[in-house]
């Protein structure tokens, strides 16, 4: 197969933007099931490329996209937690309208200064405690995906394919929730310190928007599954 993608960055780039370009590529690569290639060029030769292959021939679109507007990078506000009679969380309840994601411009989930990281060491991950549980709960009452405890900070969620788990692992990270995944699980940040109406609500919210945005708008279009 011949190369066709590929992702450019300056060397002049600060650390964490291109550790994010190389994270980008992996995402890439695993939704489009092939090799993407990673150049890290000379601020110079990246102005130079630029005017060359406007030049090219074969060139046929080229184009630049803008970030979303500032005002767009708040994050969501709260929504309402609701209770089942029974005392629990009525996971399935609360999720019944979805905002844009922060992948398409819309107001991130949580903001930067209060971004959830999965924890370095969490002590007891046993899946019988009572917040993994509502985790595991969350996930399923609003997503129909199986999840469950799988390593120190992280719980693992089976999706329906390798391209679904990078596509949700890519837009998560933009709302500003720590995901990683390996082919068909997405990992999510899980502790049983976590708060129900803070971190237990975050973990199970970006995973039922974008797992919404997947099966409405890139698994029902685009036939990718």
């Amino acid at each position: 197969m011949s190369q066709r993608l590929f992702v450019i960055s300056a060397s002049s780039l600060p650390d964490d933007l291109r550790a994010g370009c190389y994270d980008m590529a992996a995402s890439l690569a695993a939704f489009a099931g092939e090799p993407v290639e990673v150049a890290v060029l000379d601020p110079s030769r990246i102005k130079d490329l630029h005017n060359v292959l406007g030049k090219f021939s074969g060139v046929s679109f080229l184009d630049v996209v803008q970030p979303p507007p500032v005002a767009n990078r708040r994050p969501m506000g709260s929504a309402p937690f609701v209770w089942r009679e029974d005392g629990r969380p009525d996971w399935a309840a609360m999720w019944t309208d979805f905002c844009e994601l922060a992948l398409y411009g819309g107001p991130p989930h949580r903001g930067e200064d209060t971004a959830l990281l999965a924890p370095e060491v969490v002590p007891d991950m046993s899946g019988d405690d009572p917040i993994l549980t509502e985790i595991r709960r969350g996930i399923w009452e609003t997503t129909g995906l199986f999840a469950e405890p799988v390593e120190s900070g992280w719980i693992a969620v089976t999706c329906h394919s390798r391209k679904m788990a990078a596509w949700l692992c890519a837009s998560i990270i933009l709302e500003n929730v720590d995901a990683r995944f390996e082919d068909e699980r997405l990992f999510l940040p899980a502790s049983p310190a976590f708060d129900l109406t803070n971190e237990v609500k975050s973990v199970v919210t970006v995973l039922a928007k974008t797992n919404h945005y997947w099966q409405a708008h890139i698994e029902a279009t685009t036939g990718v599954a």
